[in-house]
């Protein structure tokens, strides 16, 4: 893979606020390819699709599995449960190009912070399970958490995904050169 990560943008080229902003976010990933990292809230616009499509099909899971003849309110709950759990495996692997329709919706894109290609199928389906499913539980235990007044404690995890920003294929003008992502980051 060379040059740059994207595709082609439909976006004028004369937004300077669009571009300057654009240039903050470049990052460079361990092969040397330089890339634009999404915004905060394009990722959460795209984990918000995709958790709503998992959520959806795990309610009308529960819903069918409960109104069938057999089906009970435990039935029912243990269906959406599992749907739930296995759903972003078959969403994700159905993925594997890293572009969901949450992706599609938020013009980004998952690559593999070491060569800047798509995770893969096994790894997609694990992107996926945890947009949709660790997401949702690290939430509850961080609302949780803060609420009996503790902190949660532990280091950051290792990435090895980044979200990117699809509407550069070529880095803006002027862009800062970064040393590679896996390098510490100045204090």
């Amino acid at each position: 893979m060379s040059g740059i990560h994207g595709s082609a943008g439909t976006r004028p080229r004369g937004d300077a606020a669009l571009l300057n902003a654009a240039r903050t976010r470049v990052k460079t990933l361990r092969n040397g390819t330089q890339v634009v990292d999404s915004t905060v809230w394009r990722a959460v616009k795209a984990w918000a699709v995709d958790f709503g499509i998992v959520v959806a099909l795990a309610i009308v899971v529960a819903v069918l599995v409960g109104s069938s003849e057999a089906g009970t309110a435990g039935t029912a709950a243990g269906a959406g449960v599992t749907t739930w759990l296995v759903a972003p495996w078959l969403y994700g692997f159905c993925c594997a190009g890293g572009r969901s329709l949450g992706s599609l919706a938020s013009e980004t894109e998952v690559v593999r912070i070491s060569t800047g290609g798509a995770p893969g199928s096994w790894r997609a389906g694990w992107v996926m399970f945890a947009r949709t499913v660790l997401f949702t539980v690290l939430v509850l235990v961080l609302l949780l958490g803060t609420a009996e007044g503790s902190a949660p404690s532990g280091a950051e995890p290792k990435g090895r995904h980044l979200t990117i920003d699809r509407r550069f294929p070529r880095l803006p003008a002027g862009a800062p050169a970064i040393p590679p992502y896996d390098r510490p980051a100045d204090v």
